[in-house]
């Protein structure tokens, strides 16, 4: 009878179910302690790789030979009577439940593990450029503190020009005002140059006629001194 070739009805049968049972068990504590790194993986922001890619292909090749370890519980449980089934039936129902919950949990982490790293490459695209745009924005304002030393530089260098052009312009108006003076002395001056003439030449017409005196005396006394001269 089919009881009598029933893989549960031998030792050997029982063995076999009970080594897919403690594989799947065993399989499945792997898969919840694993998603469970998996998730913390999704809620920790980083900008690198943090194992997530490996947890991945570990958790999806152990729900791979999870969901094979099911079917191989499926074929053995159809290989039973009716009334050695349900048992079985019911074990395999709780397994394959499971199954789907890691695999929909699997998939949730994963999807959520997708989009953490799309934040993160954002958020680092987004960092580079506030870095960029603080290093642009510190070349300018380097340049600004240049360009601004530069025209104090030059607003000095103005101002000691200005400074010194008033200085030669105060130079210049107390020369001028001497040189007015002097303007002024040598127009007087030049105002009592006729009297001055008139003087010099009465001076030196008094000269001439004193030295024409002066001569006809010298002259008189050499006649005198020759007549007496000649009449010894």
């Amino acid at each position: 009878s089919r009881e009598g070739n029933s893989p549960a009805m031998s030792s050997g049968g029982m063995h076999q179910w009970e080594e897919l049972r403690r594989r799947a068990r065993q399989m499945e504590s792997d898969i919840d302690t694993k998603l469970i790194q998996f998730n913390k993986l999704a809620v920790s922001p980083s900008s690198e790789d943090n194992g997530a890619s490996a947890l991945c292909t570990e958790l999806e090749s152990l729900l791979m030979q999870l969901s094979e370890t099911n079917e191989h519980m499926v074929r053995y449980s159809q290989g039973l009577s009716p009334g050695e089934a349900a048992r079985p039936a019911q074990v395999l129902q709780r397994h394959r439940e499971l199954l789907h919950e890691y695999d929909r949990e699997f998939r949730k982490i994963r999807s959520n593990v997708s989009e953490q790293k799309e934040r993160d490459q954002l958020l680092g695209s987004v960092r580079a450029d506030i870095g960029e745009y603080k290093t642009a924005a510190s070349a300018r304002m380097e340049n600004l503190v240049r360009e601004r030393g530069a025209a104090q530089g030059s607003l000095r260098t103005t101002d000691q020009i200005l400074a010194g052009a008033a200085a030669t312009y105060d130079s210049l108006r107390s020369q001028r005002g001497m040189y007015s003076n002097i303007s002024t002395k040598l127009a007087v001056f030049r105002s009592k140059l006729p009297s001055i003439d008139s003087l010099l030449g009465r001076i030196q017409r008094r000269r001439k006629v004193e030295s024409m005196i002066l001569a006809g005396v010298v002259s008189f006394c050499a006649i005198v001194i020759i007549y007496f001269s000649v009449l010894r």
